[in-house]
């Protein structure tokens, strides 16, 4: 079983579901089972998808064919601006694989790995990009990643190198509880999709809009094509805006119904910061900035635009496709329908209504349009159908009573506020509260862990917690001891040249003539320790002179010296001097030349200029902000 993974349209997310039923079985590897699995899944979902405005494209699943013997589901949403909808999506697969236990999910967007991204900090530091290819995986409701052998004996059960689907999917199976990954790793996947289901209903936005009737009875009966609307006029060009000039099909009426619209928060915002003014040939006339209703009839006028922009794109059908478009309307002639609805039944979709209820019907209805916009976008390619096309055939459909209408108007509840459209510099900071700033005191420990550690080709190499402990040294002193005086009998016996002492060399073992070799061959000649003692003096003399030059100059000035803190700054984080100096050392360092011998502050001294340095990179990437983060520290904008 293998998988092409080609490259992704910005913006868009494509998820896998993979049967683990079928992996080596060719019974579950048919069309029939993989049709079964789609729509129970589509069932499970469809109470958290009934009132989701997705920006672009709904979730989405179909059989894909891996190769000639393997299938999966797959699918494709593309998000465009709203990143909450790649999240929400992140939480129906968190959550089929839930429900579904048999099934493995991937999930990867434009940016591949999306969720080793968002959890980087925490991963372990041996998976990277190039060798996370079929390695990560959303299965039982959790995150796995399927680890890379770490001795001989993990190869009989790990796959070796990049691993096959097959054997990442085995690996999956056997060993769910090897694979996934640690709490702390999952936490800030998890962060991102815990506040679901709730956060669907928090992100909408309510306001108000004067709409011509037909839009106003387009969206009473399908609110969700809000977001088709507002992306063709937020993603309007000069062809678009000929139609807006002429307003074909919904010209604004001398009567303008006042209607109360849900658009999600990011949506609202695309549509209320577009700077617009109509056309005066469109008949669409603004009040003055300044007046009460002057965002309503704006908000109004750009929806109605988009609306007429949806329309103004729809290609002329062929017969044959309207055609195929009328046969796409057949629900429930579709034997799947009825695979659908039982699914439905199963999960207590209907909430034990009985078959003819006023709710029954209801929720009948709301199951038969759901299924319908499946089919719809199954045939999507083959149509060419976009949004426009349905934007179309309801407004011949629709009927309107603008007496209820104008009544509606006096019952309409309140808009939201949309002050959080308005971000102050106090709400930044509130945002980034949650991610932990660094103070002088954390930075001094922090810097000293930092310069005691191994740097090598790839950097420094920080001691990972995930690995494995090494056995501690065995360490025997009477052994040591004994050893160390029968080397200095046999070497004080060769000296005095007794053939008697010599004998007691044999009977030294191996290890112990291993270590009387070392010693004798690192030991320092007489020639040797007078040229290091040579050097060590030049070295001296080298310090002097350079203490004296620097005794002339105003570098001891630069240095912050104990006790030159006030009080208020004492207190604001400076680090204590029993921590000691970065890389060893008392918290104060030794009187420079030419200052009377005042001990520098080494602690403050270090974390003054590294934050200085942090401040002149101007919250761009860094050498000072990549050893902070090697260091586990962040530091504020403070």
């Amino acid at each position: 079983m293998t998988e092409n993974r080609s490259s992704l349209p910005d913006n868009s997310v494509e998820y896998h579901i993979y049967s683990l039923k079928a992996v080596g079985d060719r019974n579950f590897s048919k069309k029939s089972y993989f049709e079964e699995i789609r729509f129970s899944i589509l069932a499970k979902i469809h109470p958290f998808l009934k009132e989701y405005v997705w920006q672009e494209d709904a979730f989405n699943l179909a059989v894909h064919e891996l190769d000639a013997r393997s299938l999966c589901l797959r699918g494709l949403t593309r998000f465009g601006d709203n990143i909450d909808d790649e999240w929400f999506l992140v939480f129906l697969l968190f959550l089929i694989s839930k429900e579904f236990s048999e099934c493995a999910i991937r999930v990867n967007d434009s940016d591949s790995e999306f969720l080793l991204i968002e959890a980087a900090e925490t991963l372990p530091p041996w998976i990277k990009p190039e060798n996370s290819n079929n390695r990560v995986f959303i299965y039982q409701g959790a995150l796995h990643i399927i680890p890379i052998a770490q001795h001989p004996g993990h190869i009989t059960w790990l796959p070796a190198g990049e691993p096959d689907l097959v054997d990442a999917l085995l690996a999956l199976q056997r060993f769910p509880s090897i694979t996934r990954v640690k709490p702390s790793v999952e936490a800030p996947i998890r962060k991102r999709i815990d506040k679901y289901p709730g956060y669907i209903w928090s992100n909408f936005h309510h306001a108000h809009c004067y709409l011509p009737a037909s839009v106003a009875a387009i969206l009473q009966q399908e609110p969700k094509l809000v977001a088709p609307a507002v992306q063709a006029f937020y993603c309007r060009d000069p062809i678009d805006l000929k139609a807006c000039r002429v307003m074909k099909h919904f010209p604004p009426s001398s009567r303008l119904f006042k209607r109360r619209v849900r658009f999600t928060r990011c949506l609202y915002a695309q549509l209320v910061q577009q700077q617009f003014r109509p056309d005066k040939r469109s008949g669409w006339t603004l009040p003055p900035p300044m007046d009460p209703q002057f965002k309503a009839n704006s908000l109004g006028c750009k929806l109605t635009c988009g609306f007429e922009i949806l329309v103004s794109r729809v290609r002329t059908k062929t017969a044959e496709n309207q055609q195929d478009g009328a046969e796409e309307l057949d629900v429930e002639g579709d034997p799947r329908w009825r695979m659908f609805l039982t699914s439905l039944q199963k999960n207590d979709y209907f909430k034990g209504e009985l078959d003819g209820s006023k709710l029954y019907r209801e929720l009948f209805r709301e199951a038969k349009s759901y299924f319908a916009r499946i089919r719809r976008d199954e045939t999507n390619a083959k149509l060419d159908w976009n949004r426009g096309s349905e934007v179309l055939d309801l407004l011949k459909s629709v009927s309107w009573d603008e007496e209820k209408l104008k009544d509606d108007e006096t019952r309409l509840e309140t808009e939201d506020d949309d002050s959080w459209l308005q971000v102050s510099e106090e709400e930044v900071d509130r945002l980034l509260a949650g991610y932990q700033g660094s103070n002088g005191a954390a930075i001094v420990p922090s810097l000293d862990k930092f310069l005691q550690t191994v740097s090598g080709l790839d950097g420094v190499e920080f001691p990972s917690e995930d690995k494995e402990e090494t056995d501690p040294v065995q360490f025997d002193p009477d052994k040591f001891m004994e050893s160390v005086t029968r080397m200095l009998r046999q070497l004080g016996g060769e000296d005095d040249g007794e053939d008697g002492d010599r004998g007691d060399g044999d009977e030294l073992d191996e290890d112990d003539s291993e270590m009387s070799s070392c010693s004798s061959e690192s030991s320092v000649d007489d020639d040797e320790r007078a040229e290091l003692d040579k050097e060590a003096a030049e070295f001296a003399d080298y310090m002097k002179a350079m203490d004296e030059e620097l005794a002339s100059t105003t570098l001891a000035k630069s240095f912050v010296r104990e006790g030159e803190l006030s009080d208020e700054e004492d207190d604001a984080g400076r680090p204590s001097g029993d921590g000691g100096p970065p890389g060893g050392g008392g918290g104060g360092g030794g009187g420079l030349p030419g200052d009377g011998g005042q001990p520098v502050d080494v602690d403050l001294n270090a974390v003054k200029n590294i934050l200085e340095s942090y401040r002149s990179q101007q919250g761009i990437a860094g050498p000072v902000s990549n050893i902070l983060k090697s260091m586990e520290q962040r530091a504020t904008s403070q």
